[in-house]
């Protein structure tokens, strides 16, 4: 199981992610960064588990944990697919620019 844990303080290194999360059986942790199109960057921490109860473990010990100032969020780790607009950091900031939904609907009414 892939854990992820998310709202990390930007001052916090993978070591000190490994020693907060203390994950069984040594597994790996690294920390993810990434930029959205106004340049701020986000931070999340992954935890690969070797077995679902492993990570439920995980998620128990971190989820709500308030470190440096954050409330760490923690979960199971599910992989977005990259061609879904609605899925960026930044989408409610995007305008959209498809046809209006109703008027691209294929069964609608013509002349009511």
């Amino acid at each position: 199981m892939i854990v992820f844990i998310g709202n990390l303080p930007a001052g916090l290194s993978e070591r000190e992610l490994q020693y907060l999360v203390q994950p069984p059986g040594g597994a790996p942790v690294r920390i993810v960064k990434k930029r959205n199109r106004s340049g701020n960057l986000y931070r999340y921490g992954l935890v690969h588990t070797r077995s679902e109860r492993d990570g439920l473990k995980v998620i128990r010990r971190v989820h709500g944990k308030d470190y440096m100032g954050a409330q760490l969020a923690a979960r199971e780790f599910g992989p977005r697919r990259v061609g879904n607009e609605r899925r960026r950091l930044d989408w409610r900031e995007v305008p959209w620019t498809g046809m209006e939904r109703r008027l691209g609907e294929r069964r609608r009414s013509e002349g009511w």
